[in-house]
């Protein structure tokens, strides 16, 4: 038996062996590696050759990874997120107590020091810790005021004239965003950092932040609308000098607090304010002063508007008059998608005012018929040109129809998405009630629909386009309660429309209706036509101005032995000429003389337009309206709002023996009848219930005068000194 020091010898000796084999494989293995490797490199990256590996020789290979314990990955693999943000938080922790062993902690630059609530002690601690900065400071403040200078000076030229909005507050809200001007100041102690930054630290200050008038009247200029100016922007009282209410501190002061106060006023209140609309009378002169959404709460049953003329102040004045983001007032409901249907349309122009109503970023969906703009520059916007079936149709609807959270508004109009439109045209706009949800999930035609059928009508009519789009809007109608719509709806679709097809379009609709649930007329009663174009109507009233057009919109069932008589507003020369644009008035008039050439007849039928009542006189008018009155001129048959104007593409021809309907274009109007307004047998005309645009009676063309014609040169001179073109 070997004693224990033999024992160690030959466990020593076994362990020696082991060893030198050991490292003679390392070294044959590093010989091996070797050659490999430079048989790798002799063999070029295009060599096709293949070096094989005898799959019987095995070569040993020495791994350097560490073993991976296995891990079980829930199907929601959020074990991995945990697992790599564990061993983060360890790499993490290694190195920061890494560099702490080999640097020392830095020393703390800026001092502790508390702020207090009210975050003036910053600047004193920027001031006593750091000079150069002071230094910057008194620089930064000197550009300031060179700026804010600048500012003001760029505020008065953009508010010596007053703005057609009705809020002013919007003005001055949307000239901060763009960064013209500076937030108005809220507190005195705003005031006196603004002031001593400016260097004015010697004009005292009222209690409420204003500046005190004593000064500022003598710095300031006069506003030029005196006594008369309306303005309640603090911006516009502070940088105009007004002596009927600064003469006086209380009324000055209380005018002033008033206007600051405006935009804060709580949500119950202007609550109130819109539905105490209704109760006041429609059409004084303390309607112009209130919200728009009360004023349209005012207006009904008509919901009749037109729009403010830019260039013609007295516009603006008028209760029943609107601007493009009235229609988007917060208080009318909150958009979540809406769609505009229209002929012209500026992209830039449509997409301003929806960012001005904040809903830029909302769903809409626009069908054209010629467009100006990227649509690629607006990601929520889609549009979709309408493609007309046959030759002379457009796509000549004017429409919008905005969902908010629980409700529904139709808005039917004249006015293309285009400035000039909406600036300085007479336009005309209904605007319906807000239709609320159906409950229990209905979406029926036959669901919530009004008297009218104007729910029914409004879904043919978008179904006709047979475009997807529109399509998903009919569906989005059907799910709203239209009972409180008092309007019937009347369209014009594209097609030849027969049988019980050719009394849901055009002049055959209004036929239709008017002779259902209008009065009875006698047809001596003439009917008013005022259009802003006028198409080939043929070798005489009776061909189909009065035969068709007049017919119908006397509601009468069938061909009479005396059809009635229309007279014409179109404007003529000088009206134009005299007009708030001068010659380019003209540019939404688009009759041409070779079309009046052939049918000279109309001139004994046409009137110029003349509304002095409204102020709108020289606005000239791309609004369409149809109507009949009673001989004293004081109510109405019907009152009829469309974007048709006067031509057999619009309303449609009979054809076939008066069997068939056939339209070019796409068109859209409202009627009002008495039936659904106020259960009598007439509309009332008043400024307090339906508002013509125009004058009654009517000024015939005097003796020499001629139609407004696009292409006609023009030797005289209009207000601006200019001829045309």
């Amino acid at each position: 038996m070997d004693s224990d020091e033999d024992l160690a010898r030959k466990l020593q000796a076994q362990f020696d062996e082991e060893e030198r084999l050991a490292r003679e494989q390392e070294h044959e293995d590093a010989i091996l590696a070797q050659n490999l490797a430079s048989q790798s490199h002799d063999m070029s990256e295009s060599d096709e050759d293949v070096v094989e590996v005898n799959r019987n020789e095995e070569v040993p290979v020495r791994s350097t990874s560490k073993t991976v314990p296995q891990h079980t990955i829930s199907d929601d693999e959020t074990d991995i997120e945990d697992l790599e943000a564990e061993s983060h938080s360890n790499v993490t922790e290694k190195l920061q107590k890494s560099q702490s062993k080999e640097s020392p902690p830095e020393k703390a630059l800026v001092p502790e020091h508390t702020l207090s609530d009210d975050e003036t002690d910053i600047e004193d601690f920027e001031v006593a810790t750091e000079t150069p900065k002071k230094l910057n400071k008194v620089e930064n403040d000197q550009v300031d005021s060179t700026v804010t200078e600048k500012q003001t000076d760029s505020l008065t030229k953009k508010r010596s004239e007053h703005s057609i909005s009705d809020d002013d507050d919007a003005d001055t809200e949307e000239l901060v965003a763009q960064g013209e001007v500076a937030q108005p100041p809220k507190t005195e102690k705003e005031n006196e950092k603004k002031l001593s930054s400016s260097g004015n630290q010697s004009t005292p200050l009222r209690k409420d932040g204003s500046i005190e008038k004593a000064n500022s009247s003598k710095k300031r200029p006069l506003c030029k609308f005196g006594a008369d100016c309306y303005r309640k922007n603090p911006w516009h009282l502070e940088e105009f000098y007004h002596p009927h209410l600064e003469d006086k501190d209380d009324t000055g002061a209380k005018r002033k607090s008033e206007s600051s106060n405006s935009t804060s006023e709580p949500a119950e209140k202007r609550r109130r304010e819109t539905d105490s609309g209704s109760s006041m009378r429609k059409g004084s002169a303390s309607n112009k002063n209130m919200t728009f959404p009360a004023r349209l709460a005012a207006s009904s049953p008509f919901n009749f508007f037109v729009n403010k003329s830019y260039s013609v102040k007295e516009t603006h004045e008028d209760p029943l008059s609107l601007v493009f983001p009235d229609l988007l007032h917060p208080k009318l409901g909150e958009i979540v998608e809406s769609v505009q249907l229209n002929f012209m349309v500026d992209l830039e122009f449509l997409m301003t005012n929806y960012k001005a109503g904040k809903i830029e970023s909302k769903p809409l969906l626009v069908m054209y018929g010629q467009m100006e703009g990227n649509p690629r520059d607006y990601p929520a916007v889609t549009c979709t040109k309408v493609n007309l079936p046959f030759q002379y149709g457009t796509h000549h609807t004017k429409m919008m129809i905005f969902e908010y959270t629980d409700s529904l508004r139709v808005v039917v109009h004249t006015a293309n998405l285009v400035p000039s439109d909406w600036y300085e045209k007479t336009q005309g706009y209904w605007i319906s009630p807000a239709f609320p949800r159906l409950e229990d999930g209905k979406a029926g035609l036959l669901d919530g629909e009004s008297p009218t059928r104007f729910k029914r009508d409004l879904v043919d009519y978008l179904t006709s386009y047979k475009a997807p789009d529109l399509t998903r809007w009919s569906h989005i109608i059907r799910k709203y309660d239209f009972t409180s719509c008092n309007a019937v709806f009347v369209g014009s679709s594209p097609g030849y429309h027969a049988g019980e097809h050719k009394d849901k379009w055009g002049h055959m609709k209004a036929r239709k209706a008017i002779r259902q649930h209008g009065s009875s007329w006698t047809s001596s009663v003439p009917i008013i036509a005022q259009c802003s174009s006028i198409g080939s109507l043929g070798k005489d009233a009776k061909s189909w101005l009065s035969g068709e057009l007049g017919m119908s919109l006397t509601g009468a069932p069938g061909v009479c032995a005396s059809v009635p008589k229309v007279n014409v507003i179109y404007p003529s020369e000088d009206d134009v000429r005299n007009s708030s644009e001068g010659w380019m008035g003209g540019s939404c008039l688009p009759y041409n003389s070779g079309t009046h050439d052939k049918q000279t007849w109309l001139t004994e039928c046409m009137h110029c337009w003349r509304s002095d009542r409204r102020k709108r006189t020289r606005v000239m008018p791309h609004i369409k309206t149809y109507t009949r009155l009673n001989k004293s001129q004081s109510a109405a048959q019907f009152f009829l709002l469309t974007s048709a104007n006067i031509s057999k593409a619009a309303w449609g021809t009979l054809q076939k023996q008066n069997t068939q309907l056939f339209i070019r274009s796409y068109e859209a109007g409202v009627l009002l009848l008495p039936k659904f307004l106020s259960d009598t047998s007439e509309l009332p005309l008043s400024a307090s219930d339906l508002s013509l645009p125009y004058d009654v009676p009517l000024t015939p063309y005097p003796s020499g005068a001629i139609p407004w014609f696009m292409n006609t040169n023009k030797s005289q001179t209009d207000i601006f000194g200019r001829t045309y073109p």
